[in-house]
């Protein structure tokens, strides 16, 4: 009987937990749909207060992970280094917005995401310029004498983008407003331009300008500022030899898995030494959806030949800086070939994935030597031919339409500065 009691009692118990895990859950969903919808009616207000109040000199920034990089900084600097006389906003994050100083430079204000300075700037900046779809995520409603230009941060990419690759309904969501309201697309590729007339910019009024991407303007700079950028990324990392830099920067995978990151980085580290000589290291640099679950992997963390990558930050420095680069289907790899450098692929989920997010084109196609395991990946190094590679890279740029001189930034602060004094025909 006492057993049954007992039973009985956490039998109680259990329910009782139940029922308050429930209710939690219910009003936690109550608050988060209040809270879209104040969000939501605040945004609206903003624009009705701010009607005909856009400031023809002001230029906002946004970057998908809210920091100062890709395209975005790019554009950012070239303005800076023009002396241009406009009132530069570009949107942080909670993160960035904690560091002190502020990791943005002098003569940028700064303002953090999603806050009533955010979407005041929004609402009356003449420009916005964006790398994703951030500006329609939380969207204050665009005017009709605002220019939106876009620079995504593909890069011939392999992945698809296509509503029926993606798996986030938001995420699309957002695109699809983003292909109502976007003036100009910045494209580096005839390729590139198909990708978007083809997803979510199909309407002709959106101008798809071929420019390249700022972002690889830097793969094109003069020897001595590359040795430079080496330089700097060695005392980064306190590197006091002379020693090769292999870039390993996988991307994410919706179903956020981490099994996909098995490289081994002694063997790679040993087959770099034997083909091309000299001591190696690696820079790994986890996509940032995933670096925080990876962050502890004891192979990395315990190994001086293993850099902490994300710790630095700008890919397209490393890039320079780097000997070697290895990705799985990131598009960053997209950009590295433009250096010439050995690229390879290392994706032990090649199937998979095709299957579920699929690509463009087959990764065969590419110049990059394809390992779906470590053996392959090592014998992959051991046997590159850099030749064959070469060629490769050329018939690649050269079926993509590549259009990179690393004038890009110069060509988008022109087209800005277009709309900033007055109101222009987009044309």
């Amino acid at each position: 009987m006492s057993e049954i009691k007992i039973t009985g009692k956490l039998g109680q118990i259990e329910r009782r937990a139940a029922e308050k895990a429930f209710f939690k859950f219910f009003f936690m969903r109550i608050r988060q749909k209040a809270d879209l919808f104040i969000a939501f009616c605040t945004r609206q207000l903003i624009s009705l207060k701010t009607a005909g109040k856009v400031e023809k000199n002001k230029v906002i920034f946004m970057h998908y992970n809210d920091c100062y990089q890709c395209n975005p900084a790019y554009i950012c600097d070239e303005i800076l280094r023009q002396g241009l006389d406009y009132d530069i906003v570009y949107v942080a994050g909670k993160k960035q917005m904690a560091e002190f100083p502020l990791p943005f430079p002098e003569g940028v204000r700064v303002v953090r995401r999603n806050s009533l300075e955010n979407f005041y700037e929004a609402a009356t900046a003449k420009v916005w310029v964006d790398n994703a779809v951030c500006f329609p995520w939380a969207y204050v409603p665009k005017k009709k004498d605002q220019i939106y230009i876009n620079t995504w941060h593909g890069s011939m990419g392999l992945k698809k983008i296509d509503p029926s690759s993606i798996s986030d309904p938001k995420w699309r969501r957002a695109a699809n407003i983003a292909g109502n309201i976007t003036n100009f697309m910045i494209s580096n590729s005839s390729f590139e331009t198909e990708v978007y007339r083809t997803t979510y910019w199909p309407d002709p009024k959106v101008k798809v300008l071929e420019f390249g991407h700022p972002r690889n303007d830097i793969l094109f700079c003069d020897e001595e500022k590359k040795a430079g950028i080496r330089q700097k990324v060695m005392d980064f990392f306190d590197i006091g030899e002379d020693c090769g830099l292999i870039l390993y920067a996988p991307t994410f995978r919706d179903a956020r898995n981490l099994d996909v990151y098995d490289i081994d980085y002694r063997r790679i580290l040993s087959a770099a030494e034997k083909r091309f000589g000299g001591k190696w290291k690696i820079i790994n640099r986890y996509h940032h959806k995933v670096a925080g679950k990876l962050a502890s992997v004891t192979a990395v963390r315990n190994d001086p030949d293993i850099l902490p990558g994300n710790l630095y930050p700008d890919i397209q420095e490393l890039m320079v800086a780097a000997d070697l680069g290895i990705t799985d289907y990131s598009s960053w790899i997209c950009d590295y070939v433009l250096t010439g450098k050995p690229g390879f692929i290392y994706a032990n989920d090649l199937k998979a994935y095709d299957g579920e997010r699929g690509f463009y084109y087959p990764l065969d196609s590419t110049p990059f030597p394809i390992a779906e395991n470590n053996d392959e990946m090592e014998k992959n190094i051991l046997n590159f031919d850099e030749e064959k590679y070469s060629a490769g890279v050329k018939d690649f740029l050269k079926a993509r339409g590549s259009k990179e001189d690393g004038k890009a930034a110069k060509r988008v602060v022109a087209l800005i500065k277009r709309f900033m004094t007055e109101t222009k025909d987009l044309k």
